[in-house]
């Protein structure tokens, strides 16, 4: 099991792409600066890879009260784990068992994960 913090606002990756008029589309500057940022964030907590199906929960701070989708954010965080080589996948088969939930934290946004493997 590993438990992660990450600091700043988790940006949703679906609705932070650009859209080339070519049908070619590619992620924005903001959420490919927040991907770094988490993957940083994410070495220095730990360099644990999961091979194996792993069970994830999941909180989502929000720093806001705007109108925001917790499903794209938490889509976001996948995939950096993917990226960040902790998790093989984010299909269905590597990570079954997902909890999330969302809470406000006036100013103060980020995320908490923690990652248990299935037997």
């Amino acid at each position: 099991m590993i438990e992660l913090v990450l600091e700043g606002s988790v940006p949703s990756k679906k609705n932070q792409r650009i859209n080339r008029g070519d049908g070619k589309s590619f992620p924005s500057k903001k959420f490919v600066q927040w991907q770094d940022d988490a993957l940083k964030q994410v070495r220095i907590q730990t360099r644990q890879r999961f091979l194996v199906p792993v069970g994830a929960e999941v909180i989502i701070y929000f720093g806001t009260k705007v109108r925001s989708d917790l499903d794209n954010r938490l889509s976001s965080i996948l995939d950096m784990l993917v990226e960040a080589l902790v998790l093989r996948d984010d299909k269905w088969q590597d990570v079954p068992r997902i909890a999330i939930e969302a809470e406000y934290r006036k100013g103060n946004p980020g995320a908490f994960i923690r990652i248990t493997e299935i037997e």
